[in-house]
């Protein structure tokens, strides 16, 4: 059973409920029977161990009593076959086994003697875990929702703490795998062996602080997943995607690439509406055009004349102007909430331009309610909740819904922030795994906004234009973290969107 690499994932994601109710399923078509597939899952664990690890290591296997612990007697009985040290650690009330995970029990125990001889029997509460090199976790898979027991929260601590590697079956104990949200105590795994199709769960919140590195072995069915399945949400592939940015016609002039308005920075916050401009320039657009509070004009314009700043305090004519000659609107860095953001925000969604909304601007929508098909909102949880009425807790509970409510409510695309960013539009949710925990810090949603803009402003279609805007800013942000995430502020990235933007330089 071969492990898949990256390069080579569907970029297909499941509901763990899906991959459950297809599966007995896939299996028929695939001519295996239930405990068949069950063997192959074991082996592809089994098949990551034998390429970490010499045969004299001791391996623990922590044991559920479901499935996901018969993956793991799979692994016991692959491993003492091969003449491996192995020890079973049962979770509390754990040591019944039914159905295939029963089979592959009384496989283990046929084994010759001289192989169980090599099998060693704990109870998780009682096990000293810094005994073993290598930690297997089969407890609870894909069926964990909710919270942890205290007697289980108080096992996977200590084994968290003392374990030198664990590598957990399907997706770590403790995680759900439909949104990515985990028990404080959930199990840290190192490495995460997922089966049959990529969970949901695996790939944004919580996800990346449990997972490790994740490998992906269909077991030989992915096809039949695919056909019984319906895929609302997708992996961002930037492969796929860095093939729409192609170099530019050499006959071509800045009225090629579109013009942008960036509508922001109220008296005293000219910063957030600088760094959306900046990046709009950076990520291609023609032309970009600032409008900002009177009192922030040098303060945008100052080392950066390519910016076009206007300093306005009404709806005058000329503001009206600008709206019309532009091909794309930004607004809502440093917006603020006054009289002045106000009769900017009711112009512009009024307007039938593209349009990107961020910041402040997001929360004037949070209490003036509107839908357009052509702009792109780019919450973070908080704002989220803000236009959905619910608390940030709620957003982060569950970011996939979260973001298709937002997506049905407003209607466009919708980038929902954090770690595993959601793009939604009225075809389903893609998925970003790119960025770092560098990017926490203010400005990034600034420039995220900013590139936006250019994507739109060059021509790219909204939805097309969210994906891109997201993946550029991520890999930007990469790149800038070679150099250290601590510290990083968001004008390191600019030098790198550049970089990003152009994979097709000779």
């Amino acid at each position: 059973m071969k492990l898949s690499s990256i390069r080579h994932w569907p970029t297909n994601l499941y509901t763990p409920e899906q991959v459950r109710s297809t599966e007995a399923k896939a299996a028929e078509l695939n001519n295996l029977s239930l405990f068949q597939l069950m063997q192959k899952a074991g082996r592809a664990i089994f098949e990551l161990v034998e390429t970490m690890f010499e045969q004299s290591a001791h391996i623990g296997i922590l044991l559920g009593k479901g499935n996901n612990a018969g993956d793991g007697l799979v692994v016991a009985t692959l491993a003492l076959e091969a003449g491996w040290r192995v020890t079973l650690i049962s979770m509390p009330n754990c040591s019944e086994f039914k159905g295939e995970a029963a089979q592959a029990q009384a496989e283990l125990f046929a084994l010759d003697k001289s192989k169980l001889n090599s099998l060693n029997q704990l109870n998780a509460s009682e096990t000293d875990f810094a005994e073993f090199d290598l930690l297997i976790d089969c407890v609870l898979g894909t069926g964990f929702s909710g919270s942890l027991s205290a007697e289980w929260a108080e096992i996977f601590q200590k084994a968290n703490q003392a374990s030198r590697l664990i590598i957990s079956a399907d997706i770590p104990s403790g995680l759900n795998g439909l949104t990515g949200e985990a028990d404080v105590n959930a199990i840290q795994a190192q490495h995460t062996v997922t089966f049959l199709a990529l969970k949901t769960g695996l790939f944004t919140h919580d996800a990346a602080d449990y997972c490790g590195l994740i490998h992906y072995a269909s077991l030989g069915c992915q096809q039949q997943i695919e056909q019984l399945n319906q895929a609302y949400y997708q992996l961002s592939d930037w492969n796929q995607l860095k093939t729409t940015l192609p170099a530019r016609k050499r006959n071509s002039h800045k009225g090629s690439f579109g013009h942008v308005l960036c509508i922001g920075g109220d008296k005293g916050m000219a910063g957030a509406i600088r760094l959306a401009g900046e990046a709009a320039l950076r990520c291609g657009a023609g032309k970009v055009t600032v409008l900002t509070h009177p009192e922030n004009v040098m303060l945008v314009a100052n080392g950066r004349p390519e910016l076009m700043v206007r300093g306005v305090n009404g709806i005058s004519s000329e503001v009206k102007t600008l709206l019309e000659q532009a091909e794309v609107i930004l607004i809502g860095p440093g917006l603020g909430k006054t009289g002045w953001a106000n009769g900017l925000m009711q112009l512009v969604v009024e307007s039938d331009k593209p349009t990107v909304v961020d910041a402040d601007g997001l929360n004037w929508l949070a209490e003036h309610k509107y839908k357009k098909k052509n702009w792109i909102l780019t919450p973070h949880p908080t704002e989220a909740a803000r236009l959905l009425k619910q608390s940030t807790n709620h957003i982060q509970h569950n970011r996939y819904a979260a973001a298709t409510e937002l997506q049905a409510q407003f209607s466009g695309a919708v980038i929902l922030k954090g770690c595993g960013s959601l793009i939604a539009n009225q075809q389903g949710i893609k998925v970003c795994r790119a960025g770092n925990p560098g990017m926490a810090t203010a400005g990034m949603g600034d420039l995220l906004a900013g590139i936006c803009a250019a994507m739109l402003a060059q021509g790219y279609a909204t939805d097309l234009a969210a994906e891109l805007a997201v993946n550029i800013h991520a890999k930007a942000g990469d790149l800038a973290a070679k150099q250290g995430e601590r510290g990083m502020i968001a004008s390191d990235l600019l030098p790198y969107v550049r970089e990003v933007i152009n994979p097709s330089k000779p």
